[in-house]
């Protein structure tokens, strides 16, 4: 059987138990994590604040949101604390609970990118639907849908995760069993949730920039500007054309 693997990434090497690594690290995690933190809780205190702010595209933003700061509370934080002590310091629940939350937020993350590009793709590609599938009630059930299908998707990691104990008694949040027996649930997560996602917002988007590069409104705009821009190329030959005439006169 394979030695555990570290989720938290808590590392044996030396080098990294440096003072000058330790400081670097801590500041930069509490960097990311404060102005993460901050910024997408604005955005979910704006929206849900304001009566106005809430139309679709804004609440697969809320969802987004809290999907990251989710990361940035599982993620971020207890690597601050590695760095600092050394060891694992959540105990056996807090070794589940903070995988699966890690996991959670970045799949739900990635659902929230793709549904709202889906709403995108609607309102401009087909506007006269959009009006009736665009809606804030229909957002809000397929938000709820992302986030029930991958909390229960997420459960699995419950039973992959433990406490492991290494050679110098630290303790680590790792896996549960051999490595290998790994490789397919990565490969599923990673399929599901990342590939599948990347590919649907990418053919998504190329109809979306097809569908406004060929607008009428969109070539008016551009014909408008190659005219204003050929007039404005042509003004100094007019004026040295009215000049010259000037000129013939008085002759």
């Amino acid at each position: 059987m394979d030695g555990p693997s570290n989720v938290s990434l808590v590392h044996g090497d030396t080098t990294l138990g440096l003072p000058e690594y330790k400081v670097v690290s801590v500041l930069l995690v509490l960097l990311v994590c404060t102005v993460g933190i901050v910024g997408n809780a604005m955005v979910v205190l704006v929206v849900l604040t304001s009566r106005d702010m809430h139309t679709p595209t804004n609440c697969y933003l809320v969802s987004l949101a809290l999907a990251d700061l989710i990361v940035l509370l599982a993620a971020g934080l207890p690597n601050v604390s590695d760095s600092l002590v050394g060891h694992w310091i959540y105990g056996h629940a807090g070794c589940l609970g903070i995988t699966y939350f890690q996991y959670l937020g970045i799949n739900v993350s990635s659902c929230s990118i793709l549904a709202f590009t889906v709403e995108r793709y609607i309102a401009i590609c087909h506007p006269m639907r959009a009006q009736t599938v665009c809606t804030v009630a229909r957002a809000r059930r397929i938000i709820a849908g992302i986030w029930g299908v991958t909390s229960l998707y997420c459960l699995l990691w419950f039973f992959l995760v433990d406490l492991n104990v290494r050679d110098n008694q630290r303790l680590e949040c790792g896996y549960k069993v051999s490595r290998g027996l790994y490789l397919p649930i990565y490969l599923l997560d990673f399929a599901v949730f990342f590939i599948a996602p990347l590919l649907g917002t990418l053919v998504l988007y190329g109809f979306i920039g097809r569908i406004l590069f060929q607008s009428p409104l969109s070539q008016e705009a551009w014909q408008k500007e190659r005219q204003s821009h050929g007039q404005s190329e042509g003004t100094p030959g007019n004026c040295s054309r009215s000049k010259s005439s000037m000129s013939s006169r008085k002759q």
